[in-house]
Protein backbone atom coordinates (compact mmCIF):
# COMPACT_ATOMS: atom_id res chain seq x y z
CA UNK A 1 0.00 0.00 0.00
CA UNK A 2 1.29 3.44 -0.95
CA UNK A 3 1.14 5.96 1.90
CA UNK A 4 2.40 8.95 -0.05
CA UNK A 5 0.03 11.77 -0.87
CA UNK A 6 -1.04 12.49 -4.42
CA UNK A 7 -0.28 15.90 -5.89
CA UNK A 8 -3.90 16.91 -5.32
CA UNK A 9 -3.82 15.79 -1.70
CA UNK A 10 -0.55 17.65 -1.10
CA UNK A 11 -2.13 20.76 -2.64
CA UNK A 12 -5.00 20.49 -0.13
CA UNK A 13 -2.54 20.13 2.75
CA UNK A 14 -0.50 23.11 1.56
CA UNK A 15 -3.56 25.31 1.06
CA UNK A 16 -5.05 24.45 4.46
CA UNK A 17 -1.69 24.87 6.21
CA UNK A 18 -1.08 28.27 4.63
CA UNK A 19 -4.58 29.39 5.57
CA UNK A 20 -4.11 28.26 9.17
CA UNK A 21 -0.70 29.95 9.40
CA UNK A 22 -2.01 33.24 8.05
CA UNK A 23 -5.59 33.48 9.33
CA UNK A 24 -6.05 31.25 12.39
CA UNK A 25 -2.80 30.74 14.30
CA UNK A 26 -2.07 34.46 14.84
CA UNK A 27 -5.46 34.79 16.58
CA UNK A 28 -5.83 31.40 18.26
CA UNK A 29 -5.28 32.57 21.86
CA UNK A 30 -7.94 35.25 21.50
CA UNK A 31 -10.33 32.85 19.76
CA UNK A 32 -9.85 30.22 22.46
CA UNK A 33 -10.31 32.76 25.24
CA UNK A 34 -13.58 34.04 23.77
CA UNK A 35 -14.77 30.57 22.73
CA UNK A 36 -15.58 32.05 19.34
CA UNK A 37 -14.79 31.37 15.73
CA UNK A 38 -15.72 34.47 13.72
CA UNK A 39 -17.87 34.20 10.62
CA UNK A 40 -15.23 36.28 8.83
CA UNK A 41 -12.76 33.40 9.10
CA UNK A 42 -15.42 30.95 7.89
CA UNK A 43 -16.07 33.20 4.89
CA UNK A 44 -12.34 33.31 4.16
CA UNK A 45 -12.20 29.51 4.39
CA UNK A 46 -14.99 29.34 1.82
CA UNK A 47 -13.13 31.75 -0.45
CA UNK A 48 -10.04 29.53 -0.17
CA UNK A 49 -12.24 26.59 -1.34
CA UNK A 50 -11.62 24.66 1.87
CA UNK A 51 -15.31 23.80 2.18
CA UNK A 52 -15.28 22.39 -1.35
CA UNK A 53 -13.05 19.44 -0.50
CA UNK A 54 -15.90 16.89 -0.06
CA UNK A 55 -18.17 18.39 -2.74
CA UNK A 56 -18.33 16.37 -6.00
CA UNK A 57 -16.48 17.88 -8.94
CA UNK A 58 -19.75 17.98 -10.91
CA UNK A 59 -20.93 20.62 -8.44
CA UNK A 60 -17.73 22.66 -8.44
CA UNK A 61 -15.93 20.96 -5.57
CA UNK A 62 -12.74 18.95 -5.29
CA UNK A 63 -14.47 15.59 -5.05
CA UNK A 64 -12.39 14.46 -2.11
CA UNK A 65 -13.19 11.64 0.24
CA UNK A 66 -12.57 10.97 3.91
CA UNK A 67 -8.79 11.19 3.63
CA UNK A 68 -8.90 14.59 1.96
CA UNK A 69 -11.30 15.89 4.61
CA UNK A 70 -9.03 14.59 7.39
CA UNK A 71 -5.98 16.17 5.76
CA UNK A 72 -7.79 19.52 5.64
CA UNK A 73 -9.05 19.38 9.22
CA UNK A 74 -5.66 18.24 10.49
CA UNK A 75 -4.00 21.36 9.10
CA UNK A 76 -6.70 23.72 10.36
CA UNK A 77 -6.95 22.16 13.78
Amino acid sequence: MDYFLTEEQQMIVDTARQFADEKIIPHRAELDEKHQFPREILNQMAQADLFGVPIPEAYGGFGGGCLEIVLTVEQLG
